[in-house]
């Protein structure tokens, strides 16, 4: 495809490419509430009882997926993380320092 689309067609490509985005987004939440059911089950199933304290719980499942989607965007790339990280800071607000750790080479 030519990098010079017509303003329609860049409407057709963001229209595509975004429901697809919502509908991927969808399945995500519905695998994380799968999984967050099936390790309290098998839990149950031990007899461990987590009425009080869930330890596969929703946001603890979409953190480990964030973290591992992370590892996988970034290939070991400490540039991109900096620049990723501090992108991500700017649009929630929060102001962070972000150095590469060399003692970790």
């Amino acid at each position: 495809m030519e990098k010079d689309l017509k303003p329609e067609q860049i409407e057709i490509v963001n229209r595509i490419v975004f429901e697809q985005i919502d509908k991927m987004q969808a399945r995500v939440a519905e695998i994380v509430a799968e999984t967050e059911r099936a390790a309290h089950q098998q839990l149950q199933d031990h007899g461990i009882d987590m009425t009080e304290f869930y330890p596969a719980n929703k946001d603890f499942l979409m953190m480990t997926l964030v973290q591992h989607l992370i590892d996988q965007v970034l290939g070991g790339d400490m540039v991109l993380a900096q620049k990723m990280i501090t992108m991500e800071a700017k649009r929630l607000n929060v102001k962070v320092n972000v150095e590469v750790d060399k003692s970790r080479d």
